[in-house]
């Protein structure tokens, strides 16, 4: 007896050295998820390490907490925060080869061990859990406690803590969830990751009845409520829509981060404000998607994504279907299809057993287990699979829906019907040959048949059009996911809000963000800035004549010599500079930087909004140097507003967890172009839409203005333009720097992008011309000569800064004057 209690005392001093102190849990602040909301009030983006809110204990009911102490510790209220018996019982159940490990771990031990200690399995690391837990329930209230448990508890599906719980898994708040909710989430926590209702809702319901039972057997709760739950089924939510926005919430993620460091902003709670109009966005992600989709299918069909043998598919789908039967459906939801991507995929090394993946919700990720505040893991056992199950188990389930795009297996080529058939495990889908043309493979003919396109056994990438109920075949094409990048970005110049941001064509492939992150040569789109400084300069009218020819140029800045080209081969002699833009003539860009000086093209640019390092030479007239999409869009905005600058804003408030307000913003306006040079500038762009490369953006019945920017080798392609009401940024091209190929240009790849957008953000906006501001006179020329239109000659307006606009008259049709045969050099009218 005195040996015994000797090494008791002396493990007692052994492991109490350097134990952490209690009294830290008694202001601990657990980790809180950052919200951010849209402009339109909508929460749009949430940014965790662990996604948690908050909940007092105070407002919820005793069901509720009831639920959790019938779960795990239905003596908690009684216990000074150990079970000796039941350490006793588990020690010697442990004992017993074969039996199921247990720990007899209160809710006061789960409490010390994930928030004090590390989830270790070992003696050590129990004999002090077993030494804090006296401690802490010296130290706090068991509500205090309890409150510790429930708001740090791990449900699965990376939902942490029970409000974000109810949420998740029934659409409520932790206070409204009924008797039978409560025991669900409840039972979730001791193996959160395979009990958790979407993961196996048989598990589920098996748990929810053994901790309805305890609830009853302890006079939790009436008899009659506890058999009447047991019999009703679980009921999930809805399904939540999809959030916008993948790419504009990972650039204000990485904003605040550089702001206020990562654990601040993924564990601190902050509430934050965004110029994102949800609407805009969605809009902004589909003219994405469809142009670059467009421009894949143009560039023919990559082929399947992979191939499985019969004998081996059935034994894949018997194991899939096995996990469709288990998952637990929501509201609404037709029921599972499993996109079959991870069989494609080259299998990972055998290994001799390995952990079943937990089904994700929806699009997850496979489920890692957290460290954070699970069911003590002394509980539970592991189950182990083969590799084939494993493998299985990486398939991602998704509600069947139309739109959804997802990899299935080829059973059948029906070449009377012209038909495939797509296994999906849980439909069939039937893909006809007409919608499956244009899928001619390289250095192939183009298909004749739908047998030259699928062949029995392939994984092909396929998406649902029409979804009727079940047991009618889902009606399907084939699709692809474009290796072509692209983005778009538009900006309300009236307050400079960022209103849509697109970065790319999906977000989960690539989080790399175009529209910030990467410099791509603008092209023809950056000539609208010479063309503005040579009107700045005040040696330039929209009427000055300038020579499309060819010439052999040293550039003076490089010392190089070269012949600029048009993009058309062809030159056209004497124009106008209103003609040049609208025709994107390079030899006249050049001329015009030569006039005027490439320091003085980057400086227009820079009071434009351009930041990036320009080139000072003469290959900056065709867009040599390197911008974002934001900038780009920005310094549009600027010659939109006549010349008014602002910084693109889209973060526009920020505020901690207690609701001080970090930081706010608003738009910051200064003039730094002049207005009416901004006007004329945006008068030549008008030009590009009315009679140049960018005529598909008349359909939109509106003033609007824009150039078309392509590079060489289709390297860049652009689009930039803007209407009274959005200014918009359409880039699209390979992120490593590919040629698109001959035929696409920024009319034809990216132009349909940002049209597609504007056709929705203009509907049911009134059309409004461009503001003329102060300085700009409007005279009735004759387009011919240039001169003022006389009565006998017909005549347009066209716009002059004061004191440029000509003084002579044109001369009535047919008559020669000296006028007819001279270019003036380097006057108003000519260079």
């Amino acid at each position: 007896m005195v040996l015994v209690i000797g090494v008791c005392v002396g493990a007692y001093v052994y492991f109490s050295r350097d134990l952490p102190s209690v009294e830290s849990l008694r202001n601990y602040q657990p980790p809180q998820v950052t919200k951010v909301t849209c402009a339109d009030g909508s929460l749009c983006a949430e940014y965790a390490l662990e996604r948690r809110t908050l909940v007092r204990m105070e407002d919820l009911p005793p069901h509720v907490r009831n639920a959790f102490l019938a779960a795990e510790d239905a003596d908690f209220y009684k216990h000074e925060g150990l079970d000796p018996f039941g350490i006793l019982r588990a020690g010697v159940k442990n004992l017993i080869p074969g039996s199921r490990k247990s720990g007899a771990s209160t809710l006061t031990q789960q409490v010390v061990k994930n928030m004090l200690l590390t989830p270790e399995r070992s003696l050590g690391r129990k004999i002090r859990e077993w030494i804090l837990t006296p401690r802490l329930e010296q130290a706090l209230t068991k509500d205090q406690i309890l409150s510790l448990y429930i708001n740090g508890v791990y449900f699965g599906q990376r939902r942490y803590g029970l409000e974000e719980a109810a949420l998740f898994y029934f659409g409520k708040h932790a206070k409204d969830l009924s008797v039978g909710e409560a025991a669900v989430l409840a039972g979730t926590v001791q193996s959160p990751h395979r009990i958790n209702p979407v993961a196996n809702i048989t598990r589920a319901k098996s748990r929810q009845r053994y901790v309805l039972e305890q609830m009853a057997g302890q006079g939790f709760v009436p008899r009659a409520v506890v058999d009447a739950e047991k019999e009703k089924p679980i009921v999930l939510a809805p399904r939540k829509a999809a959030s916008a926005g993948a790419y504009y919430a990972e650039e204000i993620r990485r904003t605040l981060i550089e702001r206020y460091g990562e654990k601040m902003v993924m564990e601190g709670g902050l509430r934050v404000d965004i110029a994102l109009v949800p609407k805009f966005q969605a809009t902004a992600e589909q003219a994405v998607r469809d142009g670059l989709e467009a421009l894949d299918r143009r560039q023919g069909y990559r082929g399947a994504q992979g191939k499985l043998e019969e004998a081996q598919w059935k034994r894949y789908r018997e194991l899939i279907v096995q996990r469709i039967e288990e998952a637990g459906r929501r509201q609404k939801d037709q029921g599972y299809v499993a996109d079959l991507a991870p069989l494609a995929q080259a299998p990972a090394p055998a290994a001799p057993a390995a952990r079943t993946p937990t089904p994700p919700e929806l699009e997850g990720a496979e489920e890692q287990r957290p460290a954070a505040l699970a069911a003590d893991p002394d509980s539970e056992e592991e189950e182990v699979q083969s590799p084939e199950r494993a493998r299985a188990g990486q398939v991602i389930l998704k509600p069947m829906e139309e739109g959804l795009r997802l990899t299935g297996y080829v059973t059948e080529v029906d070449t009377k019907r012209d038909v495939a058939r797509v296994d999906l495990v849980g439909r069939t889908a039937e893909v006809p040959f007409a919608s499956v043309t244009w899928a001619r493979q390289k250095n192939k003919k183009s298909p004749k048949n739908i047998a030259d396109v699928f062949t029995p056994g392939e994984l092909v990438f396929v998406r649902v059009l029409k979804a009727p109920p079940a047991p009618a075949f889902v009606e399907a094409t084939l699709d692809q996911v474009p290796v072509v990048q692209g983005g778009l970005v538009v900006i309300n110049p009236a307050n400079r809000n960022v209103v849509a941001m697109v970065g790319g064509y999906d977000a989960e492939r690539s989080s790399f963000n175009r529209a910030t992150q990467a410099k791509r040569q603008p092209g023809s789109s950056f000539k609208p800035f010479i063309y503005g400084a040579a009107l700045a300069s005040g040696r330039f009218t929209p009427l000055s004549m300038v020579n499309d020819a060819p010439e052999s140029i040293r550039d003076p800045y490089t010392g190089k010599t070269w012949r600029p080209k048009n993009f058309d081969g062809r030159f056209e002699g004497p124009m106008t500079l209103r003609t040049a833009l609208s025709k994107s003539k390079n030899t006249v860009s050049v001329r015009l930087i030569e006039a005027v000086t490439p320091a003085t093209a980057i400086d227009f640019a820079r009071r434009a909004g351009i930041r990036s390092a320009m080139p000072e030479n003469l290959t900056l007239a065709l867009g040599t140097g390197e911008v974002t999409m934001l900038e780009a869009v920005n310094a549009y905005a600027t010659l939109q507003a006549n010349g008014r600058y602002a910084e693109p804003l889209t973060l526009l408030r920020v505020q901690d967890a207690k609701g001080t307000v970090l930081e706010e913003h608003q738009p910051a306006f200064e003039e730094t172009l002049p207005p009416a040079v901004a006007y004329l500038t945006t008068s030549l762009m008008r030009s590009v839409v009315e009679d140049g490369s960018a005529r598909a953006v008349r359909e939109l019945n509106r003033p609007a203005a824009g150039k078309t920017g392509t590079t060489n080798e289709s390297k860049d392609t652009w689009f930039n333009g803007y209407t009274m009401d959005w200014v918009a940024s359409a880039w699209v091209g390979f992120d490593d720097n590919s040629p698109l190929g001959s035929s696409e240009t920024g009319g034809r790849a990216a132009l349909p992008i940002w049209l597609n957008f504007m056709r929705v953000a203009e509907d049911g906006l009134p059309a409004r011309d461009f503001e003329v501001p102060p300085g700009v006179t409007q005279v009735r020329i004759d387009p011919v000569t240039g001169l003022l239109a006389g009565n006998a000659v017909p005549g347009r307006m066209e716009p002059f800064l004061e004191g440029t606009q000509p003084t002579a008259e044109a001369p009535p049709p047919g008559q020669v004057t000296p006028d007819n045969y001279f270019l003036e050099e380097g006057g108003k009218r000519g260079l």
